[in-house]
C-alpha cells in the first residue's frame, strides 16, 4: 500500500471514529429503528470505503460520509415500504434511541418530520453548512434554508406546548 492510500485509510478511519455517534444519529433520523440505522452505518462505511480512491477532495469526507448515509438510508426506507407485514405488529412497543449523551431537545428534534430532522441535525448538532447541507440530502440550498427556518418554527411551538 503506498503512502497517500495509507494517509486516506488513516483519515477515513479517523473521520468514523470521530463522528460514529453523528454517523448513527443521522441514519436513525431517517429510518427511525436502531437495528436499520446500525445496518445503514455499516453499509456506509463498507460502501465509502469501497470507493474512497474516488474522493477528489479529502478535506469533504465527512460530507461525503454523511451524504452515502443518507442516501442507503431512504434505500433502507423504499427497501423496508416493499416488504408486505401480514401480520398486525401494532401491538408491539415501538424502541426509540436517545443517546445518552444528549438532552431533551433532541427528543423534540426526533418527533419533527423527516426533511425538518435531518438538517437540523445536520445544522445544529454536526456543524455542517448550508450548502454541504444541500450536497448531503441532494435538495437545493433554499430548501434547506426553508426546512431550518419551518422546524425551528415547529420545534419552538413543541417546546412552548410541552412547559
Amino acid at each position: 500500500m503506498n503512502g497517500k492510500r495509507q494517509k486516506l485509510d488513516d483519515l477515513f478511519i479517523e473521520t468514523i471514529e470521530q463522528n460514529k455517534t453523528a454517523m448513527f444519529r443521522l441514519a436513525y433520523s431517517i429510518v427511525l429503528n436502531r437495528e436499520d440505522a446500525e445496518d445503514v452505518v455499516s453499509e456506509s462505511i463498507l460502501k465509502a470505503y469501497r470507493h474512497l480512491s474516488e474522493l477528489k477532495n479529502s478535506r469533504k469526507m465527512k460530507a461525503w460520509l454523511f451524504q452515502i448515509i443518507a442516501n442507503e438510508s431512504k434505500t433502507c426506507l423504499r427497501k423496508r415500504k416493499r416488504v408486505e407485514l401480514t401480520e398486525d405488529f401494532s401491538a408491539f412497543p415501538t424502541e426509540e434511541y436517545v443517546p445518552e449523551s444528549s438532552f431533551d431537545l433532541l427528543e423534540f428534534v426526533y418527533h419533527l418530520n423527516d426533511g425538518f430532522k435531518e438538517v437540523i441535525l445536520l445544522y445544529y448538532f454536526e456543524s455542517f453548512r448550508v450548502k454541504e447541507i444541500a450536497q448531503i440530502l441532494a435538495v437545493s440550498e433554499g430548501t434547506v434554508k426553508s426546512r431550518l427556518s419551518r422546524a425551528r418554527q415547529e420545534l419552538k411551538k413543541a417546546l412552548e406546548d410541552a412547559q
